[in-house]
Formats: C-alpha cells, sequence, structure tokens
C-alpha cells in the first residue's frame, strides 16, 4: 500500500489507536484535537492532591489493548501496567444484601452457593452457552467491518445473525438460566455499560458478563487515564502529528462529494487523501458538514436515532475508608425496573436511582493524598431530562441532586459520609457534551438496540462521502474501550480495503 495522507479529528481513544495503525503502515498521520490535550472522554482532571479519571473505568477485554501494541511492534506492559481484580464488583441490593462476582470459577461458584444455591447448574449452563455464542459474535461481528445488510442476506452469517438472541432483551435472556431476581439483574444490568436498559439491550450482548467471568475485570496501575497516555506515546513514537487547541470547523467536501480536508476554527485549511473522524459520529453530521451538502444524515435523521443514557457524576474525596466497599461497586435501587423506565421511557430524572461507586484508591492509594479515599460516584440519566413534566436544568439543579445522591449512599450504609467529604466535584451532561462532544450529552453514544447494532450501525465508511470514515462509540461495533479499539481495527482494515482497490 502506497503511502497516503490521512488526518483524524479527535484525539480520543479511538483516533489515537487508529493513528497508530495507520502510521505502522507507513501513511502520514496527523490527529486535530481541540482541546489542550489528547484522550476525549479517557480524560483526567487533579483537584487538592485527588487525582480523577472522569471519564471510563472498566477494563475489560484485555487481549485487546494487547494486540494494538503488538501490531505496532512493542509490548503493552512497557506502556501500561495492568492488574487483574477480584472479584470484578460487588452488588448491593436494596434488601441489604450483597453479591460479589469473580472471575474465577471456583470463588464464583462458592459465592452463588451462599447466595442462591439453586441457580449453580443454571449458572454452568450460562458460561456453556454464552461461549459458544460468543465465538460466533466476536469471529464473524464485532471483529470484522460491518458489511451491507444485503450482503449479509445472501451469506450464511444471515442465520448467525438471526440466532443470536437479538430478539429477547438481555433482561429476558437471563431469565432462562436464572430464577433468583437478584441473579437476573446482576446478569444483564451490564447494559448499563452501554448507557441502555436491559430491557431493551438485545440479548446478544448478554456476552458481556460473560467476558467479566472469564476473561477477567482489569485495572491499569498508574489509573485509566495511563491508557491513553500509553498510546499517545506510541503514537509519537510512530511518527504521528498531533496537534492540541486545533478545533476543526468543517470538514471540506469538493463537488464529487468527496471529504478532501479540513478547516480549522482559526482558518486554516489541511488537505489529505482521507478523513477520519473520532469526534460522535452523529455530532460530526451536525456540526461538521454543512446541512445542504447531506443527503443521508439530516438533522432530522440524527436527531431521531436512538441516544444512550447520560451520567450526572460526583467526585467525592474522603478521609474515611469504607471498608464494604471493593473497587467496583453497584447498588441498585428498590424498584429498578421502574428505575429503567424513567430513564430510557419518560425521560425522568429518577428520585431513586441506581447508583455505582467505583473506589480507585482501593487499588491504587496514590490516587489521594495519603489517608484519603476517592469515590468516583455515577448516576445515570436521562438525556433529554425532566420531572413532574417539566424540563430540568442541571445548571439550576446539579448541587440539589447531588445532595440527594449523598443521602441515599448515607441510608445505604455509607454512614455519615457527608461529614467525611474533604473534596467534591460535580460533572453534569452538560459537562460530557462539552468534554467529549457528545450528541446531546449522551456519554456511551448511539443505543445498542438491534436496529443500531450490527449491521444496523452508523457505517464507520460515510454512506454519503467518498474518503471520509469514523472511529468511535457511535459506529462500529459499538461502545466501551475494547469496542473503540476494536472499532480502530476495523478502521483501518477499510481504509486499506480502499487504498488498495484505488492503487491496483
Amino acid at each position: 500500500m502506497s503511502q497516503e495522507k490521512i488526518l483524524i479529528i479527535g484525539g480520543g481513544l479511538g483516533g489515537l489507536a487508529l493513528a497508530c495503525r495507520l502510521a505502522k503502515q507507513g501513511n502520514a498521520v496527523e490527529v486535530f484535537e481541540r482541546h489542550a490535550s489528547v484522550g476525549g472522554r479517557v480524560a483526567q482532571k487533579k483537584v487538592k492532591g485527588y487525582t480523577i479519571d472522569l471519564g471510563p473505568t472498566f477494563m475489560l477485554m484485555p487481549g485487546e489493548f494487547e494486540e494494538l501494541f503488538t501490531y505496532c511492534g512493542r509490548d503493552m506492559r512497557d506502556y501500561v501496567p495492568i492488574q487483574r481484580l477480584d472479584p470484578c464488583y460487588r452488588l448491593h441490593f436494596a434488601d441489604q444484601t450483597h453479591m460479589d462476582f469473580y472471575s474465577g470459577l471456583p470463588e464464583m461458584l462458592h459465592e452463588l452457593k451462599r447466595f442462591a444455591q439453586q441457580d449453580l447448574q443454571g449458572y454452568l449452563n450460562f458460561l456453556a452457552y454464552q461461549q459458544e455464542k460468543y465465538a460466533v459474535v466476536y469471529e464473524n461481528f464485532i471483529t470484522q467491518p460491518a458489511d451491507s445488510l444485503s450482503k449479509i442476506a445472501l451469506s450464511p452469517q444471515i442465520f448467525e445473525l438471526l440466532n443470536l438472541d437479538g430478539f429477547i432483551s438481555m433482561w429476558d435472556h437471563a431469565a432462562k438460566f436464572f430464577s433468583d431476581e437478584h441473579l437476573r439483574l446482576g446478569f444483564s444490568f451490564q447494559s448499563m455499560y452501554l448507557g441502555e436498559s436491559p430491557l431493551a439491550t438485545p440479548g446478544t450482548y448478554s456476552i458481556i458478563p460473560f467476558v467479566e467471568l472469564t476473561q477477567g475485570v482489569w485495572y491499569p496501575t498508574q489509573g485509566i487515564r495511563s491508557i491513553v497516555d500509553g498510546i499517545a506515546k506510541l503514537a509519537k513514537e510512530l511518527g504521528v502529528k498531533v496537534h492540541v487547541k486545533a478545533a476543526v470547523q468543517e470538514i471540506i467536501i469538493d463537488e464529487q462529494r468527496r471529504a478532501t480536508g479540513i478547516r480549522l476554527e482559526n482558518g486554516a485549511i489541511v488537505t489529505a487523501d482521507r478523513i477520519v473522524s473520532n469526534l460522535d459520529l452523529p455530532a460530526t453530521y451536525v456540526k461538521l458538514i454543512p446541512a445542504s451538502k447531506r443527503a443521508i444524515y439530516t438533522d432530522k435523521k440524527v436527531n431521531a436515532l436512538k441516544y444512550s443514557s447520560s451520567a450526572f457524576m460526583l467526585f467525592l474525596g474522603v478521609d474515611k475508608d469504607y471498608a464494604q466497599l471493593e473497587h467496583h461497586n453497584v447498588f441498585f435501587c428498590k424498584d429498578y425496573l421502574h428505575n429503567f423506565k424513567q430513564l430510557f421511557d419518560t425521560m425522568e430524572v429518577p428520585q431513586d436511582p441506581s447508583v455505582y461507586v467505583n473506589v480507585p484508591t482501593r487499588t491504587n492509594p496514590k490516587l489521594a493524598p495519603k489517608g484519603k479515599h476517592l469515590l468516583y460516584v455515577l448516576v445515570p440519566v436521562p438525556i433529554r431530562p425532566q420531572r413532574d413534566g417539566k424540563a430540568w436544568d442541571w445548571n439550576l439543579e446539579k448541587e440539589g441532586f447531588a445532595d440527594a445522591i449523598i443521602t441515599q449512599l448515607e441510608a445505604r450504609g455509607l454512614n455519615d459520609l457527608r461529614k467525611h467529604i474533604r473534596m467534591k466535584e460535580v460533572f453534569t451532561p452538560h459537562d460530557w457534551e462539552a468534554l467529549g462532544g457528545m450528541h446531546l450529552g449522551s456519554t456511551f453514544g448511539l443505543s445498542p438496540i438491534f436496529f443500531q447494532s450490527s449491521v444496523f450501525r452508523p457505517k464507520q465508511k460515510s454512506e454519503e462521502f467518498k474518503s471520509l470514515y469514523f472511529v468511535g462509540a457511535s459506529t462500529h461495533p459499538g461502545s466501551g474501550m475494547p469496542m473503540v479499539l476494536i472499532s480502530a481495527r476495523t478502521c483501518q482494515q477499510l481504509i486499506q480495503r480502499d487504498s488498495l482497490e484505488r492503487n491496483a
């Protein structure tokens, strides 16, 4: 493949990973990042001696991270050392019971025997079933560029696509294996990693808890941000040019509907053979391509897409060690089914939400001053919130909502939490939209409902404009750091294929 000049808009995880891969192939790659540093949603903030990872906290599928470095001729351990967490996480139920999920089979069976012995066999059946399904999904759909539905309809893959639990929800799928309702929730709530209700997420995604329980949950010993720092270092070594404080105003489209370059906010124009956007795909179309040039992804089309939830977040520095908290914790509300309906159907800000609490200092004490702990508190909230029929304004309500969440956590056993807070930062959906450029503040990008998954998801190769590609959560294969890394790999494959065809 001859060398090409390729521009990548956005220095998030996907953009940096793709830049490394393309540079390794011999291309001249430049990344344009509007912020003062790269990272996108994998951002970090330092406040009063606390080091806060603002975005992702779960590291799954470590093989995908290792593959990137191996492809580029490096050993990931020299850039991003990681360690396995056991238990993976602790689930706190409203009836004051809790259950730990382990990636070790003996430990998990022991915990199931303690918590719901009647479902031991169901768990083994679940693992066996998901193992077979995962092999098909991973090899044929996740790691392959998403071809058109018409192409798949004429191939043997159509039978696989129709037999992967896509027509039942994760919630109903879990009921096939577990009679205990706590376990049914425990093996379906993972849809919330993607910002969608288990009542609406296809059962295909039940491979997520399977991946956790078989490949483990991991944590970079220097914090989640070190993943981006390691990949950025790799990109520099490979000759990638990274421009920070370089906001892109427009993708230039010529009369042949080909993306030929970008216009920066300072007026400068940079031309290239190919353009890739690591900005959220819907935001790319709406913000960077004039409406007059868009025939498929019009503003109406973009706004009609189904979006994931957003997130309200609290970062609390505390001077007390709450021993009941593991590294990862989920506190489920009493009526979680009603909570899901509020988030995704009625768009109400819940009064009694489920809450995720991450304690990274449980694993890396250096993220807080000596003797202190850092609590990362995430509450899923709607992207267009309301309460009592009135629009919800986060600028006006954030402090009151934060106080209500602290009160709720105190009621769930974090005694006198308010008295032990020494640092508090609040992050709202507005902040997410500003930080990651996420359309409508949707933290996880497009929802993973059936008709926005696999071949139905917006394509990585633009359906409207030649030489324009996408990488990231709102395109194939979906949300989450491992999926974004795979997105970089499949995008590279598409670009390589097109380059070879052009030079044939």
